[in-house]
């Protein structure tokens, strides 16, 4: 049995994660880590796998994420780890989850970095996933199903990881469009967006975007001219398509 662990505000790593699990052929559930800190109470067996799969926010894994995945006991099971990115650069964030399933007690056999559409600037890499991304993943996990322990010093990445970037950008609640209705404050993993008054915590957010995803009139968006410069000067550094990468 497959047990896919994920987190996935802006929904991105989600299309990946079901692709996989379909893909490997046996029975499998799916367990969405994106609601927030909770305790992840799972029984596993031995024989079965595990996947884990984790957005890149400025090369690292989100912490809260982090968190999530150290919770899961391994047992000597096998455990395929896999990151999903804008265009950019995963840095050191495979290196990051292979590390935490191997603290965690996992063989871990397999390691990916896989492409999608950026959360915050979407022109970067439009439209992915694609049919080309999601055939590589399928064959990654064939792959990664019949492979052997693996040497984690073989993903890209360094230790120690690099230190994550500040996001200055978070998404503002467009008052002409809000029909408040609460989603977004309901749907935000760490509670940065207060129930009542929609106004977001900066201090809080981690600009995942997720209450962007989950809006239903689009009010929920970045704005402001230090956005619009950004994001010209982030499209122009990270146009170039790239393609995933895998580790046996």
């Amino acid at each position: 049995m497959l047990h896919t662990f994920f987190f996935s505000p802006s929904d991105t790593t989600r299309k990946y994660a079901k692709v996989m699990a379909e893909a490997f052929g046996e029975e499998s559930h799916l367990i969405d880590l994106t609601h927030g800190p909770c305790e992840v109470e799972y029984d596993l067996v031995p024989g079965d796998t595990v996947l884990m799969l984790a957005p890149v926010y400025a090369g690292r894994i989100p912490p809260m994420a982090a968190d999530l995945f150290r919770q899961i006991d391994g047992h000597g099971m096998k455990a395929i780890v896999a990151v999903v990115y804008g265009n950019r650069d995963y840095d050191d964030a495979l290196l990051e989850l292979a590390d935490i399933a191997a603290e965690d007690g996992f063989e871990v056999v397999a390691a990916g970095a896989f492409i999608a559409q950026h959360c915050i600037f979407p022109k970067v890499a439009n439209g992915r996933p694609d049919a080309s991304d999601m055939a590589i993943a399928i064959d990654f996990i064939k792959r990664a199903k019949g492979s052997g322990k693996m040497d984690i010093s073989t993903i890209n990445g360094n230790r120690p990881y690099k230190k994550p970037g500040a996001i200055p950008l978070r998404p503002q609640t467009d008052e002409n469009e809000c029909r408040s209705c609460g989603v977004c404050a309901r749907e935000c993993p760490i509670g940065a967006i207060d129930p009542v008054s929609l106004a977001t915590d900066k201090d809080k957010c981690i600009t995942c975007c997720r209450c962007i995803a989950v809006c239903g009139t689009h009010a929920r968006k970045f704005k402001g001219i230090m956005y619009v410069t950004a994001g010209k000067i982030f499209c122009a550094q990270n146009s170039k398509p790239r393609k995933p990468e895998l580790f046996f």
